[in-house]
């Protein structure tokens, strides 16, 4: 089953990888901006990184996402300077 899961997915973040190249490649902004740099005499390579992060969905309790965190996890956070609405 996780199989399927992975495939799954790397399947949509390759479809994603594809739109993101397909504006790029049909950006006129883009297209437009580099035809000028050749234009002032310069050879031009444009290559974008891209960083995708997945993080996983807490479980809700009682319909409070943040139910599931430790003491530890809201010291952390507070140390961070990131407050809940409780603290107040």
């Amino acid at each position: 089953m996780r199989a399927r899961v992975d495939e799954q997915l790397q399947n949509l973040v390759r479809k994603l990888g594809e739109s993101i190249n397909d504006s790029i490649n049909n950006s006129g902004e883009v297209d437009a901006a580099l035809e000028k740099l050749r234009e002032a005499g310069h050879e031009v390579l444009l290559v974008l990184e891209a960083t995708i992060v997945f993080k996983e969905k807490l479980p809700e309790q009682n319909g409070e996402p943040l139910a599931s965190l430790t003491y530890e996890d809201r010291q952390f956070l507070r140390n961070l300077n990131i407050r809940f609405e409780s603290d107040s």
